[in-house]
C-alpha cells in the first residue's frame, strides 16, 4: 500500500511507512485524537509537523557532497608521479612475466611433440624388471546351424584370467641388441558355466605360461619376439611390447604390424594372425606424467588349430566376422608402456559335414545324421594391459 503522506509503496500489510514512519491503520478513536491535535496546533500557530524525508534522497544527496570534496586533480598528479617512480619496476616485473609465459610455452611437451613428434622406444632397468598386470575375459557361445537355421544350442561360458608379467633386462647383452626375457609371476582363472564359478591357479610351469624373449636394438627399438604360440603369455605378448615406427612420430601418423596368437574355447583352437592399423593420437595426462595414446584397429584372420575328438575329420576351416578396438598410452619420456586395451568380438563359422557328430550330451532335441551343417562360435573377448 502506498503511503498517505510521502507516496512510498509499502508492502501489503505493513503497519507503518517504511520511509516517512506514518502509522498506518489508526483506530476510530486514535484517528480523532491526531485530528484534534493537528487543529489545536494550528489554532495556537505552532509549528506544523516536518514533512517527511525520503532517506535514499538525502544519501543521494550527502554521496554528491563528499564526492565533490575529493581533489581529483591532486589524486592523478600523485598517480602519475608514482607510475613514473615505479615505470622501470612495472616494466621488469610485466617483462618477466611475459618470459616466463614464453619460456613455458616453447618448452611445454605440448608444442615440441605437434613440431617435431617423439620417439617411441623401450627402456628397462638393470636393477628390477618390469612388471605389468595381464588381465583377459572371453565369453563365448556354442551353437549349430543347420540350412542357416538353429540346429541346436550348445554351451555357453565365461572366463576372467588375471596375471603378472615381468620383462626383465639380460645383464649380459650383445653390442648392438638388447634382450629383454618375459615371464609369468602368477596367472589366476576364474570360469563361470553351467555348472557354477571355480577359480584356481594356473602353474608356472603350465605351456601357455612358457616364457618369451623381445629383441631390441642398442637405442631401445624392437626388432624381434620370439615365443611358442599359446593362449596366455604368448598372446599377450604384442599388446605387452607394440612394435613402432623407427625415428620420430607425429600426431596422425599411422602404420601397420603383424600379429598373431591362439585362441582356446574349450576343444577348439583358433590361430588368429593379421594386422593391426595404428594411429598416433594427442597427448594426455597418465597419472603425474603425459602420455601419447594411440588408437587402433585390427584386420583377423582365423585359422584352425584344433578340435574336439567328435569333430576330427569333420571339420577343415573356420571363416570369422570380427569387430576390433584398441587403445593405448606411452610415456615417451619414461619409455614405457603404460596401458594397452584390446576387444574384438564377432562370429565364427566352422562347417562341418555331419552335424550328427555332435555328441548326446551338447545336444538339446533329436540328432541329425549325415546331414551337413555349420558350428557357430559367438565370441567377445578383450585384453588389458596395465604397467604394475
Amino acid at each position: 500500500m502506498d503511503c498517505p503522506v510521502c507516496k512510498y509503496p509499502n508492502p501489503q500489510g505493513a503497519t507503518h511507512c517504511g520511509m516517512c514512519y506514518e502509522v498506518f491503520n489508526r483506530s476510530a478513536a486514535q484517528a480523532y485524537m491526531h485530528a484534534v491535535k493537528r487543529e489545536r496546533r494550528l489554532e495556537e500557530g505552532a509549528p506544523p509537523e516536518p514533512e517527511a524525508v525520503i532517506k535514499s534522497g538525502r544519501m543521494l544527496e550527502e554521496a554528491k557532497s563528499a564526492i565533490a570534496k575529493v581533489d581529483w586533480s591532486g589524486l592523478a598528479e600523485k598517480a602519475v608521479s608514482l607510475f613514473k617512480r615505479s615505470k622501470r619496476v612495472l616494466f621488469l616485473g610485466a617483462g618477466g612475466v611475459a618470459l616466463w609465459m614464453l619460456v613455458g610455452f616453447l618448452f611445454s611437451a605440448s608444442l615440441w611433440y605437434h613440431l617435431f613428434g617423439n620417439k617411441f622406444v623401450y627402456a628397462f632397468s638393470d636393477k628390477a624388471p618390469a612388471a605389468y598386470l595381464v588381465g583377459m575375459k572371453q565369453h563365448i557361445k556354442f551353437w549349430s546351424e543347420r540350412q542357416g537355421r538353429l540346429d541346436t544350442p550348445m554351451e555357453e561360458f565365461k572366463i576372467d584370467e588375471i596375471g603378472k608379467v615381468l620383462l626383465q633386462k639380460e645383464k649380459a647383452a650383445a653390442k648392438n641388441r638388447r634382450t629383454v626375457w618375459v615371464t609369468t609371476k602368477e596367472w589366476i582363472q576364474i570360469l563361470n558355466d553351467a555348472a557354477g564359478t571355480a577359480s584356481h591357479a594356473i602353474p608356472k610351469n603350465h605351456p601357455s605360461l612358457a616364457g618369451a624373449r623381445l629383441v631390441f636394438d642398442r637405442k631401445g627399438a624392437l626388432l624381434e619376439r620370439h615365443y611358442i604360440l599359446s593362449p596366455r603369455l604368448a598372446k599377450s605378448l604384442s599388446f605387452l611390447s607394440p612394435k613402432f615406427p623407427k625415428g620420430s612420430s607425429r600426431r596422425g601418423q599411422t602404420w601397420d604390424e603383424a600379429v598373431e596368437w591362439l585362441d582356446v574355447y574349450n576343444d577348439w583352437k583358433i590361430h588368429w594372425s593379421g594386422a593391426l592399423h595404428w594411429t598416433l593420437g594427442e597427448l594426455e595426462a597418465c597419472g603425474e606424467n603425459t602420455c601419447a595414446k594411440l588408437t587402433y584397429t585390427a584386420d583377423l584372420r582365423p585359422q584352425l588349430r584344433g578340435w574336439p575328438s567328435w569333430a576330427q575329420g569333420a571339420v577343415h576351416r573356420a571363416e570369422a566376422t570380427v569387430s576390433t578396438e584398441g587403445a593405448a598410452l606411452f610415456d615417451a619420456a619414461h619409455k614405457r608402456l603404460v596401458s594397452n586395451t584390446f576387444s574384438y568380438e564377432g562370429l565364427l563359422h566352422i562347417p562341418i559335414a555331419d552335424l550328427g557328430r555332435i555328441p548326446w550330451e551338447l545336444r538339446i532335441g533329436r540328432g541329425v545324421k549325415g546331414q551337413p551343417g555349420e558350428i557357430v562360435i559367438r565370441f567377445e573377448n578383450k585384453i588389458d594391459i596395465r604397467k604394475n
